[in-house]
């Protein structure tokens, strides 16, 4: 699924965190076998990134996947596509839900906190240029916290910057 060779310098130190993502996931995502042999370091980040969001004390963590499902589908990020819809069908959402979603990313199922929390992430990835003071100011009011949008935020751009980059090492 990816190009890359075999990180042999770091192989047993590898195999111990793969080990680890293989009980946690059931499996080991093709993603992070090949971010921790171009680099452990880089498995480990992502690693922390993903128990950051998911035990974030104000966001619910289904937010995060519906980030990911809405990102990968306009952005045509076919593994990231696969991946999060099987997530999320996995978490007794519906298929239905899952595709109004991918249309828009207020249609996520969770509460209006959430969804405006979600429109504002994702506008941070493609119109940064037109968010002004007003559009923090309306999300502190329904109780987000700077942390709170940030971290939304940073996900979202995440999620474009790792899929540009998996793109690149996807075998064609």
């Amino acid at each position: 699924m990816f190009m890359y060779e075999k990180n042999e310098a770091q192989k047993e130190r590898l195999e111990k965190i793969l080990k680890r993502v293989k009980i946690l996931y059931g499996e080991v995502p093709p993603q992070m076998e090949l971010l921790g042999n171009i680099e452990v370091e880089y498995l480990e980040d992502f690693l922390k990134m993903v128990m950051r969001i998911v035990k974030h004390p104000n966001i619910n963590p289904d937010f995060f996947g519906f980030i990911r499902l809405h990102i990968a589908f306009k952005e045509n990020y076919a593994y990231c596509k696969m991946y999060n819809t099987k997530f999320l069908l996995a978490k007794d959402y519906i298929q239905e839900q899952l595709d109004a979603v991918v249309k828009d990313v207020t249609a996520l199922p969770l509460d209006e906190k959430h969804q405006s929390l979600a429109h504002h992430a994702v506008r941070v990835i493609y119109e940064s240029k037109k968010i002004k003071q007003v559009d923090f100011d309306a999300l502190y009011a329904m109780g987000w916290s700077q942390k709170d949008i940030f971290d939304a935020m940073e996900h979202a751009a995440t999620l474009l910057k790792n899929g540009r980059i998996l793109t690149t090492y996807s075998e064609k």
